[in-house]
């Protein structure tokens, strides 16, 4: 019999798993609520007159907040960050779409850490962090998972059937921020008498900018303009639910850390700061941060040292007094929550986003950072990627180029930022992951459109927001795209295509191979060229391994071969001769 599962095996487990409960049982909780786009000047207590957010003021009246909190431009490179502890750069969730907002699974999470201290954990929301099975929450280190993982964001706020409860897909009824929020205020319920850790990524305020009208009506009364108005109203619904789960929490055992993923989407109100959402400047970049622990940390501490989103697991791991994991970029800002406040652990905030690989590009020899970063100092002085310079502690609105008067410090700052750029991108290639095949949890897989690399002159997965991508243009005869997928179970497989095809357009033939296997399936009409339904496309036979998933036409009967809009790969249960 295996050593595990022997008596021994199992008792020295148990024993294991006891004493780590035991330990964790004097530990303090963590309620980390993490919201979608919301800048630093879309609170009320860092100086916004218009938006309405009193519970996330008490928030942070009760407790510590830090006015100069730093995140990336976009959220996926955040929650990369947030999640391990280190430079997005090095966990390869480097964007938010195409593939490249998957999180390695070879990192180390905070529901790992947390997990195996005992805790009970769970994310409730929004996760973008890996749409396929392998990189599910539940397989990251979180007991129960209640949300949205597969993609970027939810298309539909209202009455969605887009989420699910762990592994299993569900609907539910009413605005997801409400749902949310009752779900988790049911986890904090069923685990009184246990230390928990709570990750509540919320999907709001991203757009599509949708909340109920009584939301929205109250800031169109103050004459905001409609696209602030919703995202305003949408902020003060968060708000409201904040306070309903702040209700329910053990003040004196609960640690509440409220942050936001990156810089604001809206314009109404700014607070002097350049820049939003995607941005380098201060705009893009620097989010709300607020820590309240009702007796151990200085009610109403406002902290101006630097810090960012790196600094959560040391410092959350620093708090519950278990190990952090090693190689990590962030540091500690327990001192900082404790005291209220000191210095930055930091010497330099590093920033960088932009849409594609995130590698050293060589130009003529010379080696040229692709656009979008920014690199400030503990003293304030901030270079940009366009070359201007700027003293944030005289100049917090970044006005004032100061690269001509200072050429030393601008380029002290970009040489420090291309060693760091160099080391977080050592040693990756940022491309897809292969797409898992075959795995029991996960069959059909759907093999996502614009993972697909064309290969030819025309034919393009073409990105409309997740559940609207297609793949049109296929029109030439030598036009292909090709997938990587990893076949984990070796069998038949069956090809599943929901595509559109005008009538009078039918009679190509598509092939879809997997190395020698191929199976070729003639296209048939539907209601229109948009107008998708699935067929079978026939079966493969496939070894198990890394291998190259190709669909490509025979014939072309007509203009175009077809648009497809979905595929699937099902492994079938009885094998085929």
């Amino acid at each position: 019999m295996p050593p595990a599962l022997t008596r021994r095996g199992f008792l020295s487990g148990a024993a294991a798993l006891f004493a780590n409960e035991a330990k964790a049982a004097s530990k303090p909780n963590f309620v980390f609520i993490l919201t979608d786009d919301q800048g630093w000047f879309d609170l009320g207590v860092n100086g916004n007159p218009h938006v309405e957010t009193p519970n996330i003021d008490k928030l942070a009246a009760e407790g510590v907040r830090f006015t100069h909190f730093y995140a990336s431009p976009v959220c996926s490179p955040t929650r990369a960050s947030t999640m391990t502890g280190r430079h997005f750069q090095r966990t390869g969730a480097v964007d938010t779409y195409l593939g490249r907002d998957t999180l390695d699974a070879r990192e180390t999470t905070l529901g790992n850490v947390f997990q195996k201290a005992g805790y009970r954990t769970a994310c409730v929301g929004k996760w973008h962090l890996g749409r396929y099975m392998k990189y599910h929450p539940n397989n990251r280190g979180f007991d129960e998972y209640f949300g949205f993982w597969q993609y970027g964001f939810m298309n539909r706020y209202d009455d969605s059937d887009e989420l699910f409860d762990n592994k299993t897909p569900v609907e539910v009824t009413g605005y997801i921020t409400d749902v949310l929020t009752d779900r988790a205020i049911q986890f904090v319920r069923q685990n009184a008498n246990r230390p928990y850790f709570l990750y509540l990524p919320f999907n709001a305020p991203h757009s599509p900018y949708l909340v109920p009208d009584r939301y929205i009506d109250r800031y169109l009364k103050k004459r905001i303009p409609l696209e602030d108005a919703r995202i305003y109203g949408m902020l003060t619904c968060i708000d409201e639910n904040i306070g309903r789960l702040l209700k329910v929490i053990d003040r004196e055992n609960t640690i509440v850390v409220f942050m936001g993923d990156n810089g604001g989407v809206s314009h109404f109100f700014k607070a002097g700061l350049r820049g939003n959402k995607g941005s380098a400047y201060e705009g893009g970049v620097r989010v709300p941060f607020i820590a309240r622990w009702s007796g151990k940390f200085p009610a109403g501490a406002v902290v101006d040292a630097m810090a960012q989103h790196i600094d959560l697991l040391p410092t959350f791991c620093d708090l519950a007094e278990i190990p952090a994991p090693p190689k990590l970029d962030g540091k500690s800002v327990a001192p900082l929550l404790r005291t209220g406040t000191g210095e930055t652990p930091h010497e330099f905030i590093y920033n960088q986003w932009n849409r594609g690989y995130p590698v050293l590009m060589s130009v003529a020899g010379d080696p040229e950072l692709r656009a979008n970063w920014s690199i400030r100092n503990a003293r304030g002085e901030k270079l940009l990627s366009s070359g201007e310079l700027f003293d944030l502690a005289k100049d917090p609105g970044e006005t004032a180029n100061l690269a001509a008067a200072k050429p030393a410090v601008a380029s002290a700052l970009r040489s420090e930022f291309e060693r760091f750029y160099a080391d977080v991108t050592k040693g990756r290639d940022y491309k897809r992951v292969p797409i898992e095949v075959g795995r029991p949890d996960e069959n059909p897989v759907e093999i996502d459109l614009t993972w697909g690399d064309p290969v030819g002159k025309k034919v393009q997965p073409k990105y409309l927001h997740y559940i609207r991508d297609t793949i049109e243009n296929w029109t030439e005869p030598e036009d292909l795209v090709r997938w990587k997928i990893d076949v984990v179970e070796a069998g038949d497989y069956e090809v599943i295509l929901s595509y559109g095809c005008a009538p009078g357009e039918e009679g190509s033939v598509v092939r879809t191979r997997v190395g020698a296997a191929h199976t070729d399936h003639k296209v048939l009409p539907t209601p229109g060229r948009t107008i998708f339904r699935p067929l079978s496309a026939g079966f493969l036979k496939l070894d198990k391994g890394l291998a190259s998933f190709e669909i490509k036409p025979v014939s072309i009967a007509a203009e175009e071969l077809m648009v497809i809009h979905r595929i699937w790969l099902r492994k079938t249960n009885a094998p085929r001769n």
